[in-house]
């Protein structure tokens, strides 16, 4: 772990962010392929040509989110990331630490539980997945809502450091 924390976010993280961030959405607004191809599966029947491509895409964002996770949890180990606002309420650093925790688990279980139902035919891994998509929806709303909160309600620099590249 550095010894000092960085003032901002490196491109690199904010654009692993980003990235994972709007392949996430993908995979809820694109799930229904998915979701079709899997029922054929657990039924025993083949899926439907039309369903294959969007149940390909969905497989194929998973490994990638899992493979960013990992790329962004070393580049957290080893580069870092800013402190929270030394005057921020405890519960809320609090809040916070939990949150960007869970997500973190998250964006490794979901996808992982999904490769495993999918690619290795595990149909017990499933129910982790849905699980799991779903926990993960309410911890990135709650996430946004506390960015915004930094933002609206705080007038801390918290959005702005993962939207604005640092200079150094």
């Amino acid at each position: 772990m550095p010894n000092a924390a960085p003032s901002a976010y490196s491109r690199t993280q904010i654009i692993l962010h980003w990235t994972i961030a709007v392949l996430i959405l993908a995979q809820y607004l694109f799930s229904e392929g998915m979701e079709h191809a899997w029922r054929a599966f657990v039924r025993g029947q083949e899926a439907s040509a039309a369903d294959l491509p969007l149940a390909y895409m969905h497989a194929a964002f998973g490994v990638i989110v899992l493979v960013l996770a990992a790329v962004r949890l070393w580049l957290r180990a080893t580069r870092g990331v800013p402190s929270l606002p030394a005057d921020e309420p405890e519960p809320l650093k609090w809040l916070a630490h939990i949150t960007h925790g869970l997500i973190y688990l998250l964006i490794f279980l979901v996808p992982f539980s999904g490769a495993v139902a999918w690619f290795f035919g595990v149909q017990g891994a499933i129910g982790a997945h849905l699980i799991g998509k779903t926990v993960l929806m309410y911890v990135v709303a709650i996430h946004i809502a506390g960015a915004l909160v930094q933002h609206f309600v705080l007038k801390t620099n918290v959005l702005r450091r993962m939207i604005a590249f640092d200079r150094a």
